[in-house]
């Protein structure tokens, strides 16, 4: 059963009983009330009867023709009492009727209303029903000149019952008229409490159908409106890890369809020339030139290796870091840098002030080789390269500049992606695979540092590194 229907069949039950209970409770409330009203009216008009009658008849003589001026004096007492709505009978102590004002129900002499009377109670009532009549007869035992009278009188209190049935019939057009405005009401509350639920319940259908811009409307500050909420912020993380996904694919996709293009191309030249020397009569120059590119296609897929494995390796080793000495570290970079750049006729200018970064020895050393060799590969003959770093804050900030080819401002977002390349046919030339900037991007993440690139078609480019700064006292060491 759906929320809404739920709502509406308890609330519209819930309701009946209320009604019913209250509409019965009410009419009885109201039906006692009127019941013992007329039990005290009665018992009343019975004490007035007796009391009148012992006065009367006491007074008389017992040599008078008691019986005669007994029925006079009867009749003059009830003159006085009300003869409209009850009826009055006297029964001697034989039982026989001495007196009637009329024939109302049953004698109850023979009735267990007399077992009722008592020394200490001699009034009794009881009622008597006769098909839908109802009696109300109230008796009390006189003793008068040494004889015994019983004294009964009656009501037909038929009315009150009949009030009774008339405000039930009543109530129940009432109630029925009520329980249906009310489920009236209670169907349109219901409807736009569920409202929102059901919106809720059509966005997340779509969003599982795959419209994934679908959301939720959120509508005043409830619970409801609050998940709408909760269900609009897990769309959205959902639609971003989706796009990352997707995004993740499609670069695990390039990256499969690079690798297995940067391995066809030097393995086509290695199989063809390998086949040209075992195949054919060569002169010693010819084959001294198919050795030649055999070599240099060996050379760029051991690079390549190296880089793939280097890639792979730094995002799954433990990393020690240390607080490494920049004046050090720009002495070694030089070493290195200075025999490569010497043979292409490149300037180059290491600057690297007095400090301390925090970090993995061989991972820093293997960020800046990239950075410069990168900055190489973009250089013409005689460029220069810059490499230059200072104390900035918590941070040692290192700057790598060339005055090379530069890159439109459009790729550099894309040069951290393994085996993109701006220039494809100058990076393969000079043995690039398109794996530097992506290996570099990973150490400056795990030593939780930042990077920025800026470039420019034809002026060159700058990358700005910030990397945590360490401490002077070299022993420190920090795992993680």
């Amino acid at each position: 059963m759906k929320f809404f229907w739920k709502i509406f069949f308890s609330f519209t039950a819930l309701l009946t009983i209320i009604f019913s209970i209250f509409g019965i409770w009410a009419i009885s409330q109201s039906f006692n009330s009127a019941f013992q009203q007329e039990i005290e009216e009665g018992n009343r008009e019975n004490r007035m009867f007796q009391y009148a009658f012992e006065m009367n008849v006491g007074t008389l003589p017992v040599s008078y023709q008691r019986d005669e001026i007994l029925l006079q004096m009867v009749k003059e007492i009830l003159t006085n009492l009300n003869q409209n709505e009850y009826t009055y009978t006297i029964f001697d102590e034989k039982g026989h009727t001495v007196f009637s004002s009329n024939e109302v129900g049953e004698s109850m002499l023979a009735n267990e209303l007399l077992d009722a009377l008592s020394e200490e109670d001699n009034c009794a009532y009881e009622i008597v029903t006769s098909g839908e009549q109802y009696v109300l007869y109230f008796m009390c035992r006189s003793q008068v000149g040494g004889e015994v009278y019983y004294l009964e009188t009656a009501k037909d209190i038929t009315g009150v019952y009949q009030d009774r049935e008339d405000f039930y019939g009543a109530y129940r057009a009432i109630m029925f008229t009520l329980i249906g405005l009310t489920a009236v009401i209670i169907f349109i509350t219901s409807h736009m409490l569920t409202k929102s639920i059901v919106t809720l319940s059509e966005t997340t259908k779509k969003f599982a159908e795959g419209n994934y811009d679908s959301r939720a409307k959120v509508i005043g500050e409830d619970e409801i409106a609050l998940l709408s909420e909760d269900f609009n912020n897990m769309a959205d993380s959902l639609e971003e890890k989706m796009v990352e996904l997707t995004d993740a694919v499609r670069r695990q996709e390039d990256f499969t369809a690079s690798f297995a293009h940067e391995l066809k191309t030097p393995l086509t030249s290695i199989i063809g020339y390998s086949d040209m020397l075992r195949r054919m009569e060569m002169n010693q120059e010819e084959t001294a030139e198919a050795a030649n590119y055999i070599y240099t296609q060996g050379k760029r897929l051991e690079s390549l290796s190296f880089k793939l494995l280097e890639l792979i390796v730094v995002g799954k080793q433990e990393i020690v870091k240390r607080n490494l000495d920049t004046l050090s570290l720009g002495e070694e970079l030089d070493h290195i840098i200075r025999p490569v750049i010497k043979k292409e006729k490149i300037q180059f200018h290491c600057d690297l002030q007095e400090g301390y970064i925090l970090g993995e020895h061989d991972l820093i050393l293997s960020l800046f080789l990239n950075l410069i060799d990168n900055a190489r590969k973009a250089l013409a003959q005689s460029g220069a390269i810059w490499i230059e770093g200072h104390q900035d804050g918590d941070y040692y900030h290192v700057e790598v500049k060339d005055n090379g080819c530069g890159m439109p401002e459009d790729e550099i977002h894309k040069i951290t992606e393994a085996f993109y390349m701006v220039d494809k046919s100058r990076a393969r030339k000079q043995g690039g695979a398109g794996l530097g900037m992506t290996l570099c991007n990973k150490i400056v993440e795990i030593h939780q540092g930042r990077w920025e690139i800026k470039s420019s078609l034809g002026e060159g480019t700058t990358i700005s590194v910030w990397l945590p700064a360490g401490e002077e006292e070299l022993e420190d060491e920090l795992e993680i």
